[in-house]
């Protein structure tokens, strides 16, 4: 019988403090050390670009505050990769809590063996990138005034490569620290899987609330990225593994090339833009059934090796 992928936690050592060690380092490089050197990158960018369009004068050699946060919410490859910068530590701070704090393999963050299923990681994106984006040509044949092309080529194309790089990075380190450290650890204190979902999903929901996406509808944006969260976690748990859940929300979050809101937390030049994101309480319900889909495309019907 093979191993199950809340039992791995118990490899290595998984004192308690260790756990609570661990959480504080990984939000410390994440939060703090991230997003300072996020600031930093971000101010050479901003005067890189004021330089560029020629405002060069002494009084924009250091960017003020208001023009820094204006120009991470205007859409362009700096701002994009100014706001992934904290990611980066992020998986770099839980590679080193796994590794050296508690002792095992990185990779049974992924599976109870340490393999990697790159196929079934694969066959997770490319199912969910299917299924999150099949409805984007009707919507856009009976709505195309809702989608503004603003495709620039200079841009889109120095983009693709670093977002195929640093969203995955993203993604990534979110799976790994909420559907892997975490989910694993708090294995440790129960095996009620409906305890271990629901606060394993809330405390991924959380971090998400400060986007500013929140403002069309607090209540529903929450409910939407807290089933997510519930979605990512049922599929882990079920499949013994993290693949799947590593390429849906890296699937989900790669759609900002093509389509994205003027509210975006992304901030990076898609090929269209919605003038309207419209009701999150419809996106919520269209999730809810793109994720009914999934479960059974891999796991609804026996007979299915997917």
């Amino acid at each position: 019988m093979s191993q199950s992928y809340l039992d791995v936690a118990r490899q290595g050592k998984n004192s308690w403090w260790r756990y609570l060690l661990g959480i504080l380092f990984i939000l410390f490089l994440w939060i703090i050390v991230g997003s300072i050197v996020s600031l930093i990158v971000g101010s050479i960018l901003l005067t890189i670009h004021l330089n560029q369009t020629g405002l060069n004068s002494e009084a924009l050699q250091q960017p003020s505050q208001q023009q820094l946060l204006s120009f991470l919410k205007t859409p362009s490859v700096g701002a994009y990769v100014t706001v992934n910068i904290p990611f980066i530590f992020f998986g770099l701070a839980i590679l080193l809590v796994v590794i050296g704090l508690h002792r095992r393999p990185f990779r049974t963050l992924i599976s109870a063996d340490s393999s990697v299923n790159f196929k079934r990681l694969l066959r997770g994106f490319l199912v969910w990138f299917l299924i999150s984006t099949i409805l984007i040509p009707v919507d856009y044949l009976l709505n195309s005034q809702n989608y503004v092309f603003s495709f620039n080529p200079a841009q889109w194309f120095l983009l693709l490569p670093l977002a195929l790089v640093l969203t995955p990075i993203q993604t990534s380190a979110e799976e790994f620290f909420f559907r892997g450290y975490l989910l694993q650890g708090l294995g440790l204190l129960t095996r009620q899987r409906f305890v271990l979902i629901i606060v394993s999903s809330l405390l991924f929901a959380i971090p998400h609330f400060v986007n500013p996406e929140m403002q069309r509808g607090a209540v529903w944006l929450a409910l939407l990225y807290f089933a997510f969260g519930v979605f990512l976690t049922v599929i882990t748990l079920k499949d013994n593994r993290l693949e799947l859940a590593l390429g849906v929300h890296a699937a989900n979050n790669l759609r900002f090339l093509f389509l994205s809101t003027k509210d975006s937390a992304l901030p990076a030049p898609a090929i269209w833009i919605l003038n309207d994101p419209g009701d999150p309480r419809l996106d919520l319900v269209v999730f809810l059934v793109q994720s009914a889909i999934f479960y059974y495309v891999f796991f609804g019907r026996r007979k299915n090796k997917a």
